[in-house]
């Protein structure tokens, strides 16, 4: 009896001292589980810098360290797989340093792609060193200020910027998240004397870019001319027109309901011989370049 006593002892401790090394085994081999909601993550822009608002939802546990949801950290946020949305990582580590990942799509509820400026007029003297890229300034929603790294491209290959004329370029600009904004633009190269410098008028614009909300009326006019200048002498539009002549509204097709980019020609004469123009990009959201 007591030998059978002995080996039934032996046998249960054999058996209990194999269940723990197995458990062991299997928590030291066991990861951290991430909880993460199937639903996408839908945040502002402003939360990009914002771990707790992007962790919202998450939780994650471990089979010896219990809840470690206060260890979770966003690895990585993809670049956009379309404006506005990527995919964020999420990381979990236990005590042993071991790790779980998992995704989730993310969505930035206020985002807009780069916008371009152009702050002066394209037009530039044969006879000077002009730089395009110097009237051009370009702001995205989640970098700020990109100006630096706007690109001019020719659209026709066998153009030359330096010659005297106008020239078909396109601007492009690129953010930190790949979103990539373009916009096509003339730029006029002109070689004029001092005597019609002072004489073919200038029509300066307060802005020479315009991106609109569809449905929203732009006065070409009232809302954009600043001032026309001719001999030193600057007018309104009333003052340049009833003492030199109309100012003629090219609109380009303009159209406040149907998204696009229009291109709006302001010209006015002095007289018959000298002609004053400038140009107006008008985008209406929704066109190719509307960012």
């Amino acid at each position: 009896v007591l030998i059978f006593l002995c080996t039934v002892l032996a046998v249960v401790t054999v058996i209990f001292l194999a269940y723990r090394w197995d458990e062991q085994v299997k928590g030291s081999n066991s990861r951290p589980v991430i909880d993460c909601p199937t639903y996408p993550l839908r945040v502002s822009v402003s939360a990009l810098d914002n771990d707790e608002i992007l962790k919202q939802g998450v939780t994650a546990r471990d089979m010896e360290d219990g809840d470690i949801t206060d260890g979770i950290v966003v690895e990585s946020i993809s670049q956009f797989v379309e404006p506005g949305h990527s995919i964020i990582t999420y990381a979990a580590f236990d005590s042993q340093n071991k790790v779980a990942k998992v995704t989730r799509h993310l969505y930035l509820t206020d985002y807009t792609s780069p916008r371009f400026e152009i702050i002066a007029p394209l037009e530039f003297s044969y006879s000077t060193n002009f730089t395009p890229l110097s009237c051009i300034m370009a702001y995205d929603s989640i970098d700020g200020d990109i100006s630096n790294r706007v690109k001019m491209t020719m659209l026709n290959g066998d153009d030359e910027l330096g010659t005297i004329g106008a020239h078909n370029v396109e601007f492009s600009v690129t953010n930190s998240m790949g979103d990539i904004s373009k916009l096509e633009a003339e730029v006029v190269v002109y070689d004029r004397t001092y005597t019609e410098m002072r004489l073919i008028p200038t029509i300066k614009l307060n802005r020479y870019l315009v991106y609109c909300e569809p449905n929203r009326y732009l006065d070409l006019v009232g809302d954009v001319i600043e001032s026309i200048g001719v001999m030193g002498e600057t007018y309104s539009v009333e003052e340049y027109e009833n003492r030199f002549g109309r100012l003629e509204v090219d609109e380009g097709g303009y159209d406040a309901d149907e998204p696009g980019v229009y291109r709006v020609l302001y010209t006015c004469e002095n007289g018959a011989e000298y002609t004053g123009s400038a140009v107006l990009i008008v985008v209406v959201k929704g066109g190719n370049s509307d960012g």
